[in-house]
């Protein structure tokens, strides 16, 4: 069984990523990442919870992927860093949307504010 305590000692110098789209990032500095109050990008997401990922490419790759955001916004990911110690680890838990989940992708049950957000990088 994978424990989240080792998944996260695993994560890359203590981040873990989610990939959004630019144009809502001025929402995102003012409210945190809160997806109580967003639209979805993927059918099964679920409201109150933040998908995040140990690897940057795979965080991206969801954005990439998704058909419920506007075409324009496919060319204007970005990565949001954020740093693990900033969270709370209860929050945290294996992403239950993906079938045999090894650890790659985990969902936060909460508001993550934007000072756990380190650094910002485009996707791509």
């Amino acid at each position: 069984m994978i424990r989240l305590k080792d998944l996260l000692k695993e994560a890359s110098g203590n981040i873990l990523y989610h990939a959004t789209y630019k144009p809502l990032l001025k929402k995102i500095q003012t409210d945190g990442l809160d997806t109580t109050k967003s639209k979805k990008a993927w059918e099964d997401s679920k409201p109150g919870l933040v998908y995040l990922a140990k690897d940057i490419d795979v965080a991206g790759s969801y954005a990439e992927a998704s058909e419920m955001v506007p075409d324009s916004y496919i060319d204007n990911i970005v990565v949001l860093h954020i740093d693990v110690s900033k969270l709370d680890p209860n929050k945290l838990s294996m992403d239950k949307n993906v079938q045999d989940n090894e650890g790659d992708t985990l969902e936060y049950a909460g508001v993550i504010p934007w000072s756990a957000v380190v650094k910002v990088t485009k996707y791509n």
